[in-house]
């Protein structure tokens, strides 16, 4: 058997089926994270993890459920947008911590970014347009 007949071959397998995306790259990383756990620390746990977050993943590409397996991935995709929005917000509160006073609108929840001004400061939300005092030590 040549390679173009191989190639064929597995290109006629997959037609119809979901294929790799974000949530099938995210569990194949993950069960590279657990095989490598494993070497540095044995555990029945970490082997059966691993093989566990590969057959997900396998099992997630060789599907021919396209919309259940796009709704797990814009459920992942969400998830990671929500994951890395708050630790943007993290960051970036620490690297302000000396200039700038982060504080929640009282009637809209908003995170509001202020200047460290010490003192009686008055803020208008431009979210939900309320205003109130804020007393920055």
């Amino acid at each position: 058997m040549n390679l173009h007949n191989l190639k064929y071959r597995l290109a006629n397998f997959m037609r119809g089926r979901y294929g790799p995306d974000a949530l099938y790259r995210a569990l194949m990383a993950v069960m590279l994270f657990f095989l490598v756990l494993n070497l540095f620390a044995p555990s029945m746990l970490f082997y059966l993890l691993s093989v566990a977050a590969g057959f997900i993943a396998l099992f997630r590409m060789f599907s021919r459920n396209h919309e259940s397996r796009a709704a797990e991935n814009q459920r992942y995709l969400a998830f990671q947008s929500r994951l890395s929005k708050g630790l943007m917000q993290t960051r970036n509160r620490i690297r302000d911590r000396k200039t700038h006073r982060y504080i929640n609108c009282p009637a809209c929840k908003q995170s509001l970014r202020l200047t460290r001004k010490v003192g009686l400061n008055h803020v208008r939300c431009p979210l939900c347009k309320n205003e109130f005092d804020v007393n920055i030590r």
